[in-house]
């Protein structure tokens, strides 16, 4: 089956390679749907899995899938490698097939387009090379601190989140009437209307599909609990071809097929999307509360099987909701299911208002302290401001906000927000005090800001630094564009175009001008850190005059060898996270600073923004591409996660750290805070530790992330794991 799928689906590429992209897909797409799903099961309380697609996906728009899998058509090399293994007798086809999609890959077209100038940024500026089928940016062998300042993925389109509100209200059919309705005016466009009528189609193929399947169930279930299941099953599945939804149930499962067929992980509002149907069946006695949670329980599990853990967003709560209070019924019963279900996805993110039920928030914490890492916590009285003004929309569009899988922001149904990109602010800082250079191998990877000995004040050091990050933001947008442009070659995104803002009326799918706002997403990583060690030069080069600033540069070249007095005394300047203004206004500026130039750049090159996040984990990760730093940090140790304090850095308490934190600007693309409390201080004392969450968010505090286990638990844990089952710690943000 396998085989015959892999080669059915190449030669309809090939069949069809000229015609019309979305038409082209959508005949992929009717190959892959129904056959790749996994067929339903006794104990199932919907329909709709989806099976491994053999690294093989049309098309994928996910973050990151497979190791190869990016946007549009894809071949995963180690996938075939096992087939060939499978089925040795078709080594030579299966070979044939590799060397087609190595050349025939979208992500690897799009890359071949790329400009002398773009190829020379993603390879030699980023320090990559090609792996060994010649199809994928790895790392090059670099000395330990060597590394570069701002990096794109080749190609994905993990930023947008499907109208899912639209589809419940509309319906298989209510779409299709509104496709009608938009090709009689724009006729020019008939074939991208005729695109979206097939997806269509293959959605009523695969309700099909596991009908038959619920109904050969259904005649043959061994009890009441299994007939029970697969009738409503059956019968949903029969409705939804010709119907909107009408039950919580029908909902819930039309979602789910169509989350598989838009291939997402981003989910949006999801008791916007669900509270109607689920007050009106509770109101009616059609379903109990208990019902409800173990439905969502197992909407939840469809998420985790077919998600991953750094993705799989769901919204609830916040400011702009229709029916607040039938919402607010699904609310508290996603995070009572998310409770129960004690697993890492899907990630449930609360939006907090001062204005909304309290309640919300309080079982949100108590879920946190039993445990759960979710939900994950967002401040909407503090963030549309920001958003409004940063991404230069409405107040209407703003409360579509959604934070993506490491914490950048978009505007979920109506714009895109990747590829994404990664800045070391550290780095750019490393290269500034280096004149351009990489300040552990020498390599010229930034531009020429001048001698230190040229920097006579501190603000002559700063403005340097700022001009280090536009020089790098203004490569980096160019490879965001070109990324987007050459993609929307290759693929039209068709069943999401079905479900995003816009893309009916205009005739255009999501990458091609179908989407209302375009924008644009830079993860950054290391502000803490960067803020940090300007502090300590402010401190001791240019008002104490302790230290000249090519002193400094020497002791961070021996990466304080020889110079362990100046470590100590470098750590022990007042560092970001203690409520010290000194270094937490240095922090604020350059992050103004850096926000403002960089949505510059991005709407004078055509995006509607250009945001710069300050999101996990590449605080971590990074931490071997960076030399020195002298706020303390050595030569490949870790950055602070995101905009957390620096570990151990933080000396003055919980609400000291809090206060710290919240003097972050609104106007940030995506802020993540990470912070770990023993199980104790919670439970122990959950009114005072929910009185210091509302307190954090009321002075304007942005996001929070919050881990909680006992340090107890994680000892024991450590010596019998079986006994720890559902122990979760939080990493990173995700």
């Amino acid at each position: 089956k396998t085989e015959i799928y892999l080669q059915l689906i190449e030669k309809v590429y090939k069949e069809n390679k000229n015609i019309h992209k979305a038409i082209r897909e959508m005949k992929c797409y009717s190959v892959l749907f129904p056959a790749v799903l996994t067929d339903l099961k006794e104990d199932d309380d919907f329909a709709g899995h989806l099976g491994h697609a053999m690294g093989l996906f049309v098309p994928p728009i996910d973050i990151h899938p497979t190791k190869y899998s990016e946007i549009g058509y894809t071949m995963c090399p180690d996938t075939f490698t096992k087939l060939k293994e499978e089925f040795p007798e078709r080594k030579d086809d299966i070979d044939g097939i590799m060397e087609y999609w190595k050349k025939e890959s979208t992500f690897v077209k799009i890359r071949e387009t790329a400009p002398k100038e773009i190829k020379d940024y993603l390879f030699d500026n980023c320090r990559a090379k090609l792996d060994k089928y010649g199809y994928r940016r790895e790392k090059k062998d670099l000395k330990l601190g060597a590394g570069f300042i701002t990096g794109s993925y080749d190609t994905r389109c993990a930023g947008i989140t499907p109208d899912f509100e639209k589809l419940v209200k509309k319906g298989i059919c209510g779409l299709w009437e509104e496709v009608n309705k938009a090709e009689e005016k724009n006729k020019e466009a008939k074939d991208f209307y005729t695109a979206l009528k097939m997806g269509l189609e293959i959605s009523i193929n695969c309700l099909e599909h596991y009908r038959i399947q619920a109904e050969k169930l259904y005649e043959t279930a061994t009890s009441d609990e299994v007939k029970f299941r697969m009738g409503r099953i059956k019968d949903a599945l029969e409705n939804l071809k010709t119907r909107k939804p009408e039950t919580f149930f029908e909902a819930v499962q039309l979602v789910m097929i169509f989350m598989i067929l838009c291939r997402v992980e981003n989910h949006g509002r999801l008791d916007v999307v669900f509270g109607d149907f689920l007050a009106k069946d509770l109101e009616k006695g059609i379903i109990t509360e208990e019902e409800a949670i173990n439905l969502t329980i197992s909407l939840w599990k469809f998420i985790g099987a077919n998600g991953h853990a750094f993705d799989t967003r769901v919204m609830i709560g916040g400011k702009g909701r229709k029916n607040e209070k039938n919402a607010d019924k699904f609310a508290l019963i996603a995070i009572e299911a998310t409770r129960r279900l004690h697993a890492i996805m899907p990630v449930l993110t609360l939006r907090w208002s001062k204005e909304q039920n309290p309640l919300l928030l309080e079982k949100g914490l108590k879920a946190i302290g039993e445990g759960c890492i979710y939900p994950t916590l967002y401040n909407d009285d503090a963030y549309l401001e920001g958003i409004m003004s940063l991404m230069n929309v409405p107040f209407q569009d703003a409360v579509n906000y959604e934070p993506l899988g490491c914490g950048e922001i978009l505007l979920a149904t109506c714009s895109a927000g990747s590829p994404n990109s990664t800045f070391k602010f550290l780095k750019a800082f490393e290269v500034t005090l280096h004149n351009g250079k990489d300040g552990s191998d020498g390599k010229e990877i930034g531009i020429k800001t001048g001698e230190v000995e040229e920097f006579d004040t501190y603000e002559k050091l700063e403005n340097a630094f700022i001009e280090q990050v536009r020089a790098s933001y203004e490569k980096d947008v160019l490879v965001h564009k070109w990324n987007r442009e050459a993609a929307a070659k290759e693929v039209d995104l068709v069943i999401l175009s079905l479900l995003s803002d816009n893309c009916i009326e205009r005739g255009k799918g999501v990458l091609d001008g179908g989407l209302k706002y375009f924008g644009a997403n830079s993860e950054g990583f290391g502000m803490t850190n960067t803020a940090n060690s300007l502090a300590v030069i402010k401190k001791l080069v240019y008002e104490e005059k302790k230290y000249t600033l090519r002193e400094i540069v020497n002791i961070l070249d021996n990466n304080y060898e020889g110079f362990e007095e100046q470590l100590r005394e470098f750590k022990s300047i007042p560092k970001y996270g203690n409520n010290d203004d000194y270094v937490d206004e240095i922090k604020v500026r350059i992050e103004n600073k850096i926000h403002k130039l960089c949505n510059e750049i991005g709407v004078k090159n055509g995006f509607s923004w250009y945001t710069v996040a300050n999101v996990n984990p590449g605080g971590i990760n990074g931490g071997p591409q960076l030399s020195a730093s002298c706020d303390g940090r050595k030569c490949g140790e870790p950055m602070a996660l995101a905009n957390s304090p620096y570990p151990g850095t933080d000396k003055e308490g919980l609400l000291s750290m809090l206060s710290s934190v919240a003097k972050t600007s609104p106007e940030n693309g995506g802020c993540v805070t990470n912070m770990n409390l023993s199980r104790e201080t919670i439970t122990s004392h959950f009114e005072k530790f929910k009185m210091a969450v509302e307190t954090y968010f009321m002075m304007g505090g942005l996001q929070l992330n919050i881990n909680c286990f006992s340090k107890g638990d994680l000892e024991k844990a450590l010596k019998n794991p079986e006994n720890y089952p559902n122990l979760i710690v939080r990493v990173s943000g995700y």
